[in-house]
């Protein structure tokens, strides 16, 4: 059956997957398309082999006694992993012919070889790096949060140092590095970082809000990148005559002679909403296929947020809009930000998972990087509440596996004021988890979700959100917290028309 199937009985692991070990099995990258499986325990031990035989006869395969947790995997079970595998585009097929014996020794040598799987729980290292490489930035975007953390950051790394913050990310397993900033071209050393971490493996995506770029400098990027994202100012792209569609329409067609992949990002302001078929009409006009939709964080100009922040209504048309442009535009790919999980609340749990939709990922599936090379658990949380340590004086897996606030944000579904709000009575708690951006203590519940679906019988205990809070903001040398309960108490009393979530007035 197998070899009808495959039409040979070689196989070998794709050249395009990177496989990387964890506790519960392990997890395969397509370095072509950024997918990202995971697997059970079998499954990796029968890719671990093809990894290292290389080349492997099926037929000498099946015969071989290969065991997981002190069980023989049964034939059956192997030829219906190698066919997903297949399937999926972990397996290449090679032509008939002959093997060496030398290779069939070391098929029998390698199947009998025990694996030490991980002591954590946690992954072994985030899939996906995201790096500020700088907070300079000449566009002054209207709704731009970063503007927030300028003061922060006064340094960046020199070029030495940045590559050295390569070699340690790379080291440790992790599969993208995703650039921006700040404006990442006004680095004149961002090629070099690019093709360095290219050369170490990793898939790099570049963010930047430039709508002209040097021939020259795209040119040499071609080399190392897959995709740029353009961060769209939607404000202009609705007034025709300031001729950014024609400096859009530019910018693809140089990417494209490139063949580098172009995506759109676009920031869903309550303006952006009500206008997103339009937007997308006209960017699909001057060439874009790719978007993701970033939901609005709150910007420094306080005017520009309330005017700006979608309310419940908002949202409820965003996912009217959502169904309707996606039947109407089948050959656009729509990307939703993970803050925006909950607009895929009502999708079944297994579907959920099939389709690799995790919810708030921070400090989980990604880690954040300061130009400073300070650690943070995303790149939404950055202030001094949220340093995890700086990856320049420290190693990865020390702060990755040993980092008190790395550690509370990949396990905020287990805290008191997020299993006692709406999101830790949601049903898809598990798949969504709302964001950690606009919860008000960083922690517990995000208020934006517009309909939560509630477990039944959920009994309500009694829950400190003080000590919470108390819990974010931290402690002195000696242990006492900075902020006492009574100021807490006051802060929260206080009426705030503002709607930022509370913990940014605290950086």
């Amino acid at each position: 059956m197998l070899e009808r199937e495959l039409g040979s009985n070689f196989i070998t692991l794709s050249s395009k997957v990177i496989i990387r070990k964890e506790n519960f099995g392990g997890i395969l990258f397509n370095k072509e398309t950024g997918d990202i499986v995971e697997v059970d325990r079998e499954a990796f031990i029968i890719i671990s082999i093809l990894k290292d035989v290389e080349i492997v006869d099926t037929k000498a395969f099946l015969e071989l006694p290969i065991s997981c947790k002190g069980k023989k995997i049964s034939r059956t079970s192997i030829e219906e992993m190698i066919l997903r595998l297949f399937r999926a585009g972990v397996i290449d097929i090679l032509p008939k012919g002959v093997l060496s014996e030398d290779r069939y020794g070391l098929l029998e040598e390698f199947s009998r070889k025990k694996i030490e799987w991980p002591m954590f729980t946690h992954l072994s290292a985030p899939e996906t790096v995201h790096w500020a490489v700088t907070f300079r930035c000449g566009e002054a975007c209207p709704d731009c949060y970063m503007e927030r953390h300028k003061k922060l950051f006064t340094n960046e790394l020199d070029t030495r140092n940045a590559l050295k913050l390569i070699d340690k990310i790379a080291s440790a397993g992790v599969f993208q590095l995703a650039i921006g900033g700040g404006e990442p071209f006004l680095r004149d050393d961002l090629e070099i970082i690019a093709g360095y971490a290219t050369e170490k493996g990793l898939a790099v995506h570049i963010t930047t809000g430039r709508y002209e770029i040097e021939d020259n400098r795209l040119d040499e990027l071609a080399e190392h990148i897959k995709v740029l994202q353009i961060g769209i100012r939607t404000d202009e792209l609705l007034h025709i005559n300031t001729g950014t569609h024609e400096e859009l329409r530019m910018l693809v067609a140089q990417l494209n002679q490139r063949r580098i992949t172009t995506g759109a990002n676009l920031i869903m302001t309550r303006s952006a909403i009500r206008n997103l078929d339009r937007i997308i009409g006209v960017l699909s006009e001057v060439g874009f296929r790719r978007y993701t939709l970033l939901r609005y964080k709150p910007p420094i100009n306080v005017k520009r947020w309330l005017k700006e922040k979608p309310d419940k209504y908002d949202i409820e048309i965003l996912e009217e809009k959502l169904t309707r442009i996606g039947e109407i535009n089948t050959d656009i790919y729509i990307r939703i930000d993970c803050a925006f999980s909950f607009l895929g609340r009502k999708l079944n749990p297994q579907i959920a998972a099939y389709s690799g939709i995790k919810g708030c990922v921070a400090a989980d599936r990604i880690m954040s990087l300061a130009p400073d090379g300070s650690v943070f658990p995303c790149s939404q949380l950055t202030g001094a509440a949220f340093n995890a340590g700086n990856l320049v004086d420290e190693d990865f897996e020390s702060i990755w596996n040993g980092s008190e606030i790395i550690r509370k944000y990949r396990g905020f579904r287990t805290k008191e004021s997020f299993k006692h709000g709406d999101c830790g009575k949601c049903k898809v708690k598990s798949f969504c988890g709302g964001c950690r951006v606009f919860a008000p203590d960083a922690l517990s519940s995000d208020p934006g979700c517009p309909v939560p679906l509630y477990d039944t019988g959920y009994i309500d205990d009694e829950v400190d959100i003080i000590s919470e809070i108390q819990d974010v903001i931290g402690c002195t040398s000696a242990g006492f917290p900075y902020a006492r309960r009574e100021e807490i108490e006051t802060w929260l009393e206080e009426e705030d028309d503002r709607g930022y979530p509370s913990w940014i007035n605290l950086i």
